[in-house]
């Protein structure tokens, strides 16, 4: 999912199947919302990935976390340096640091950090190097609003980032679901609201990697203590069909 800093903006949460089919996908406000959907979503004593593209884990009071740090020194020159988090801006902010909130109400159903090695992950992750690696890109994909970067480049930015998706279908693990229409006349909103979709999406298929092949497809930066971000490693694009660590049982990833 991607997560929105507070809940006064929309979530975007996508959900898979074990085949990399989207069985839902919408936008969602308070963390009632998210932790009920998620729950709606779970198979009953079947392992589950959860891939998030916000903070779960901010304990440090002042500069970044470690696994920014690392991150930023890995894709610095890629133009996909991470943002930096600490208790105090987030605070500042947002009133709180909602990652943390939600990893807490998501701990109760069992979701743990990727270093707990437990069957259902809280998997943290960024966009743009996780683009950056499954794409083979020189560098980062722009598609979010920034300042200089006007409404025609998003929605461009926006289509290269819908066809990206769309050519994980002939992957492995794939991701199946309808195209995402992005037409001229859209703006404002309208274009947040794509991006938060198609980066949920993201997060889903990286939740459902997870799922199948577990670390040895990520590079962790960061550990248990200081908080982590998953990036996908470079990957031998159309792969052979990897095999299933838990074969025979079905999942929801999201």
């Amino acid at each position: 999912m991607d997560l929105a800093w507070s809940d006064t903006n929309r979530t975007g949460a996508c959900a898979l199947d074990e085949s990399g089919c989207i069985v839902d996908e919408r936008w969602l406000g308070s963390d009632d919302d998210i932790v009920g959907w998620v729950e709606s979503h779970l198979p009953t004593g079947a392992p589950s990935v959860i891939a998030v593209d916000a903070p779960l884990l901010v304990p440090n009071e002042s500069g970044q976390r470690p696994c920014e740090t690392r991150v930023s020194k890995a894709y610095g020159a890629r133009k996909a340096s991470a943002h930096s988090s600490n208790r105090p801006l987030l605070i500042r902010l947002h009133k709180r640091v909602r990652g943390e909130d939600l990893a807490q109400r998501l701990a109760l159903s069992g979701f743990m950090s990727p270093f707990d090695h437990g069957d259902r992950v809280l998997l943290e992750v960024y966009p743009h190097p996780a683009l950056i690696e499954i794409f083979g890109l020189k560098e980062r994909l722009r598609y979010k609003a920034k300042r200089g970067f006007g409404i025609a480049q998003c929605r461009e930015g926006l289509r290269s980032l819908e066809a990206k998706l769309a050519e994980l279908a002939q992957e492995v693990p794939p991701l199946l679901g309808p195209p995402v229409e992005i037409d001229d006349s859209m703006r404002g909103t309208q274009l947040k609201d794509i991006e938060d979709k198609l980066d949920a999406r993201l997060c889903a298929w990286l939740a459902l990697l997870w799922h199948i092949e577990c670390s040895t497809a990520f590079e962790l930066y960061g550990d248990a203590s200081s908080g982590h971000i998953g990036v996908p490693r470079a990957r031998n694009r159309h792969d052979e069909v990897a095999t299933l660590g838990r074969s025979g049982a079905a999942a929801d990833t999201a």
